[in-house]
């Protein structure tokens, strides 16, 4: 186990490293021969090109969020974390106000280890090279009326129709660190070039991997649970050079925003925390705090995945374009079947794509890799089950115990003191479990039926 101190750095081509004090201190270069590093350059130009210019601040947003993404994926837990999962980073980054963001510390410290179960400190430096240049900036633009998170899923894919539906220009906000995240966005948005050719939508796509063992002796780590800061953070950066936008959409179903921990086992950073009311309020805070007038936002909160999807404005246009959406969180596994990469079909976030699709459609035309309820059921199913006997493990209790609905809300972070508020959180989180349950039932119900044929 190794202690990490990750200096961001404006005046060095390449990684300074040494080992002091039981600590590995690396110097990160931000700069190469006078451009921006990991993607940022791109999307510089790429905001510039449709006349939007990013502050200053907003910049020292994304410098944040970019570091944050390089130690949550090449810090490895396994050989850096205590116990093999907490590890203690520290983090330096030069921003144009110290003084401001000193007085944000504890904040971001906060939301950092709600996110990842991680020990942070994060200090800053003064930033001398300037984001912006004087010359290069010509009026920001009012075309955009809504920004929006758009990460290849499906919520973003029903929220970004729903957007086009009501005639809104948008500016889509997407990061990828692998291909099959990216090819899922850049097929969904050749899809609404066709179906929306005469709205606007702007997709602004980041692509920031880091190269294998970028950290001296850091490893790699395949954990993501970090990436909501960077995506967040490139909404926040991109809007902060929009004239008439201040609110960034980030839609997600209000089961997986909660998350709800299935069973005993999968609590704390095992159990993901990305759109958790909690972290985008501390968003909110942060954000006020800094001064920028910009407010994250989950339009989706109250209603499950089926919800949305059986409300969608464009019924037609969401069950063709939901085929190529992506939203497995073990694709690989199909190569064990010898598979290309694709939906597994027993996953947490598979099985409530599932039940959505059942529930909007009755049916459903994506390809999973194993379709059988039944054999998932089997406790010699290889794994494949038991996300599936964890879902059946919550059903069972709030169908016994409805009522404890309003206290396992509770478990994965803060909430509001707010009983209307909450009551809703209760009744979104049962209607989600109910509605993997019809699923579940209905299939059972069919394999049965066909068995007997």
């Amino acid at each position: 186990m190794s202690r990490y101190f990750l200096r961001a750095k404006y005046d060095i081509e390449d990684i300074i490293w040494e080992k002091k004090d039981n600590a590995i201190i690396v110097d990160i270069p931000m700069l190469s021969d006078g451009k921006l590093k990991y993607g940022l350059e791109h999307i510089k130009e790429k905001l510039n090109e449709n006349d939007v210019y990013p502050s200053e601040i907003g910049f020292d947003v994304m410098s944040l969020a970019t570091m944050v993404y390089m130690a949550d994926t090449r810090i490895e837990r396994a050989i850096h974390g205590q116990d093999s999962w907490t590890r203690e980073i520290q983090l330096e980054i030069p921003v144009l106000d110290v003084e401001l963001w000193e007085k944000q510390r504890s904040i971001i410290q906060r939301m950092l280890k709600f996110l990842t179960g991680d020990m942070w400190i994060i200090s800053f430096a003064k930033r001398t090279w300037l984001f912006n240049d004087s010359k290069e900036i010509n009026k920001k633009t009012n075309k955009y009326n809504k920004v929006s998170l758009f990460s290849g899923g499906m919520d973003s894919l029903i929220s970004t129709i729903n957007l086009m539906e009501n005639q809104q220009n948008t500016l889509l906000i997407s990061h990828a660190g692998e291909g099959l995240t990216k090819d899922a966005q850049k097929n969904i948005v050749t899809k609404l070039d066709e179906k929306y050719s005469g709205i606007l939508h702007t997709w602004l796509d980041l692509w920031m991997m880091f190269p294998k063992n970028y950290i001296p002796e850091g490893g790699n780590d395949n954990n993501t649970r970090g990436r909501s800061f960077l995506f967040i953070g490139l909404g926040v950066f991109a809007l902060t050079g929009l004239e008439n936008v201040n609110e960034l959409l980030v839609p997600e179903n209000g089961l997986i925003a909660l998350n709800v921990p299935l069973d005993e086992t999968r609590v704390g950073s095992f159990s993901t925390r990305t759109t958790h009311p909690f972290y985008l309020s501390s968003w909110n805070k942060l954000l006020s705090e800094l001064g920028v007038n910009i407010l994250v936002k989950n339009p989706y909160w109250n209603k499950t995945k089926g919800e949305m999807a059986a409300e969608c404005k464009n019924q037609e246009i969401l069950y063709e374009t939901m085929k190529v959406s992506f939203s497995c969180s073990s694709p690989g596994k199909a190569r064990w079947k010898g598979l290309s990469p694709q939906h597994c079909g027993y996953c947490v976030p598979c099985i409530i794509r599932r039940a959505a699709m059942y529930k909007a459609f009755g049916k459903d035309g994506t390809v999973y890799t194993e379709n059988s309820i039944a054999k998932m059921q089997k406790k010699n199913s290889e794994g494949m089950g038991i996300q599936l006997r964890s879902f059946e493990y919550a059903i069972d209790k709030i169908k016994k115990n409805p009522k404890c609905v309003s206290l396992y809300i509770h478990k994965p972070g803060p909430l509001p003191r707010n009983e209307e508020y909450l009551k809703e959180l209760g009744d979104v989180y049962k209607r989600g479990l109910l509605e993997v349950d019809g699923f579940i039932q209905e299939y059972i119900k069919q394999e049965g039926e066909n068995d007997d044929l």
